[in-house]
């Protein structure tokens, strides 16, 4: 099963650059690398609208080394994100989870493997970075979330292994 870890931001001042920007910094923070950036544009097939989408790979070694790796045969610990702008649609997508309008799925992180540690390590400082103190993260398929101070709350005690599964016991979750 693939579960994706997706990160709800607000609509209103949204760029994909600011995004990346986070993204980039927050993998410095937490030793990590960004490789394999490319930026697309996708049209609504309802609309025509065009959204813009920046894909790219968050790993633990630069991406020479990565190469180097993959020829030896020897795994890289890695997964993908996906960075999108809203559409016309996205305007109360999150509503049913959150309870707040304009927000929308605006980061992605995918094809884990099952490493949910990775991507802790990178949401543990994603979070800390100012402008992201309103987001929110969802996994996919689940019905709660984190807020960016219960996530900073949750990367400040020991690992828990099951943080992407059932939500702390830290924190309350609505009836």
């Amino acid at each position: 099963m693939s579960v994706s870890i997706i990160i709800l931001k607000e609509i209103e001042g949204f760029s994909c650059a600011d995004a990346l920007s986070s993204v980039r910094r927050a993998a410095d923070r937490a030793g990590l690398f960004c490789a394999g950036l490319e930026a697309s544009w996708h049209a609504d097939p309802f609309t025509g609208a065009e959204t813009e989408c920046v894909s790219g790979t968050l790993c633990e070694v630069c991406a020479e080394e990565v190469k180097a790796r993959f020829a030896r045969g020897v795994e890289t610990r890695q997964c993908g994100f996906t960075i999108q702008e809203p559409e016309d649609s996205s305007c109360d997508s999150f509503t049913w989870l959150i309870q707040k309008k304009n927000y929308f799925w605006a980061l992605d992180l995918d094809y884990l493997g099952g490493d949910f540690e990775f991507a802790f390590r990178f949401l543990s400082q994603y979070f800390r970075l100012p402008e992201n103190a309103r987001d929110y993260i969802w996994i996919d398929d689940t019905d709660w979330f984190y807020t960016a101070g219960e996530f900073i709350q949750l990367s400040e005690g020991p690992y828990d292994p099951a943080w992407h599964y059932r939500k702390s016991n830290k924190f309350s979750i609505p009836p």
